[in-house]
């Protein structure tokens, strides 16, 4: 798959609903619905461990991209998606992704022989995880239901703090080499009396720039009206190698902000170019 881009979160306007577990009233689900790592939705799952949200969106919309950011669950959760052509999870199911893993191991030639188990989950060194999954083709839904499944998730809860969900935006031709991947840090180095180097250890973001070099006139007004809904203010997601697997897919994948809007240059008759960066949100 190429990049994938979802600017336009069709969760924040759906009308969502605990259908398994127990939501808990000072965790909300509309913590999921708005920007801000200071709030987290949580749900106490049933007796096996199982939590459901449903959600209905104002409409029929195309759907191709499902991620749950920043949350705690355990590393054997599972996860499900279904999406309904009717509302209230009624009607056709068009899509089932089935029980799936929702937390990525790392391949085999990431694992550290004789230090990792066979089954290694890459966010071991991670303050939280997230789950992402991308159906390879959009498909038109009314509503849907996403089933969390974790007996060993942090004290008992499933806990999360955004989700995205929508269309994505997935250029025909990949972004060029060069595209740059840092780790920033607001720690400030300071020297003592003898000479030593000390900080205080602080958060580490991550920082994206790539170049997109071949989008055709097709392409482009989606790319400008998604530039032009998030603006600055607004978060999205973006995952530079979706379905790659291992840390190379979760090191390029994170929840992102602009760090200015980026232009769209006519290059060539029917091409237009950009170079985006944006930093982690």
């Amino acid at each position: 798959m190429n990049i994938r881009m979802l600017m336009k979160n069709l969760w924040d306007d759906a009308a969502v609903s605990v259908t398994t577990g127990t939501l808990i009233p000072t965790l909300p689900l509309t913590s999921s619905q708005v920007y801000g790592r200071s709030l987290t939705a949580g749900i106490t799952p049933d007796g096996t461990g199982r939590s459901a949200v449903q959600f209905n969106l104002n409409g029929f919309f195309l759907i191709d991209g499902l991620v749950i950011y920043r949350h705690w669950l355990s590393s054997g959760a599972l996860w499900r998606l279904e999406l309904f052509d009717g509302i209230n999870c009624a009607g056709t199911k068009v899509y089932d992704s089935g029980e799936i893993e929702a937390v990525q191991t790392k391949n085999l030639g990431e694992l550290l022989w004789l230090a990792d188990p066979l089954v290694a989950t890459i966010f071991e060194t991670w303050p939280f995880k997230f789950s992402q999954l991308w159906l390879d083709e959009p498909l038109y839904a009314h509503s849907g239901r996403i089933t969390l499944i974790d007996t060993l998730s942090r004290d008992g809860i499933h806990e999360f703090d955004r989700i995205y969900l929508g269309h994505s935006i997935q250029p025909g031709v990949n972004f060029n080499w060069g595209a740059e991947h840092a780790w920033q840090s607001n720690e400030q180095p300071k020297r003592s009396a003898g000479g030593s180097l000390f900080a205080a250890e602080k958060e580490r973001l991550r920082q994206f720039s790539f170049e997109l070099a071949y989008l055709v006139e097709e392409e482009r007004p989606h790319l400008s009206e998604g530039i032009k809904h998030v603006g600055l203010s607004r978060d999205w997601f973006v995952s530079l190698y979706p379905g790659n697997g291992g840390l190379k897919e979760i090191e390029y994948a994170m929840a992102c902000k602009f760090q200015s809007l980026p232009p769209l240059i006519g290059s060539a008759f029917n091409n237009y170019q950009t170079r985006i960066s944006v930093q982690e949100a």
